[in-house]
């Protein structure tokens, strides 16, 4: 058997040298990582609905009957197609909070005694 060098035998793991194998700090900082990412794709998204609300509105002053219909299409349109997104990343971090807060208070960190 050859691992990815080409070198015999398998491959070594050393789990004190993979800072992911090890606990305490690195496993809360991994679970607030954890949140970061789905909060900022909600802020995200939640911008970007509020840009295009925005851009899509600016038209409204100028347009006509049909204008008016069409710049009122759009802002469904973006309504219907980012909105599902934004509250999936939401319920993303929110579940990604909670999960830091629920293991946090049960493994005894967070509780201020140290």
């Amino acid at each position: 058997m050859q691992d990815v060098v080409g070198m015999p035998g398998p491959p070594v793991h050393n789990a004190n040298s993979n800072p992911w194998m090890q606990g305490g700090a690195t496993r809360k900082s991994h679970r607030v990582a954890s949140f970061v990412a789905p909060a900022f794709m909600a802020a995200m998204v939640g911008a970007l609905t509020l840009h295009l609300l925005a851009e899509i509105l600016s038209h409204l002053t100028a347009a006509d009957p049909f204008g008016f219909l069409a710049v009122t299409t759009g802002v469904v349109a973006v309504l219907v197609t980012l909105t599902p997104f934004t509250v999936l990343w939401v319920r993303r971090a929110q579940r990604a909070w909670s999960a830091v807060w629920t293991v946090g208070w049960a493994g005894g960190e967070g509780s201020g005694k140290g």
